[in-house]
């Protein structure tokens, strides 16, 4: 069983939440607003990767190809 990162997890909810908030402002026409949707949807953005890259596993430059195995 993985270990489940809450913390990344949360980040990406709040993250969510705030952009989605921000984006609303955004739209409205608060100009202001377009500075913290940018910031929260790169943290989301990177939060996401992050938990990608870290279900995957490290492939580094000597590890076999994993698209061999398939066939």
């Amino acid at each position: 069983m993985r270990k489940i990162p809450w913390a990344s997890i949360l980040t990406i909810v709040l993250a969510g939440a705030f952009s989605a908030v921000a984006l609303f402002a955004a739209l409205r026409g608060r100009v202001w607003a377009w500075l913290p949707f940018t910031l929260c949807a790169a943290v989301l953005v990177r939060e996401l990767r992050y938990l990608q890259r870290s279900r995957r596993g490290h492939v580094g430059f000597d590890a076999p190809d994993r698209r061999a195995e398939r066939d």
